[in-house]
């Protein structure tokens, strides 16, 4: 399953919905940095949850990683989320992987 989330804020957004008795494991992700500044860009497995991966994005470049073990998802129904820090003027794109595990 692939998913794609665009971040202009320091909100913390969906990057892949909860599915009912469905794991989510995390192979890849990437992203792309519009903005004059390097991006850290946090990913969570579950709404507010704990942060499992940090990627760092340079300034105007992309960045990503591919995951020799996927990340696995701890517990169905839960949301893939991404989330930044509050830059004004910057839009950063992030792009995922997953495995889905039933």
């Amino acid at each position: 399953i692939t998913a794609y989330a665009t971040l202009s804020t320091g909100t913390e957004t969906t990057l892949l919905a909860g599915a009912a008795s469905t794991l989510h494991d995390l192979i890849y992700v990437s992203g792309a940095n519009t903005s004059d500044s390097a991006i850290q860009v946090d990913l969570r497995c579950g709404t507010a949850g704990a942060i499992v991966k940090t990627i760092e994005i340079p300034a105007q470049s992309t960045a990503g990683v591919s995951l020799t073990v996927p990340i696995p998802m701890p517990e169905v129904a839960q949301a893939w989320t991404a989330d930044m820090g509050d830059f004004s003027n910057t839009t950063v794109y992030i792009n995922a992987l997953f495995s889905k595990e039933l």
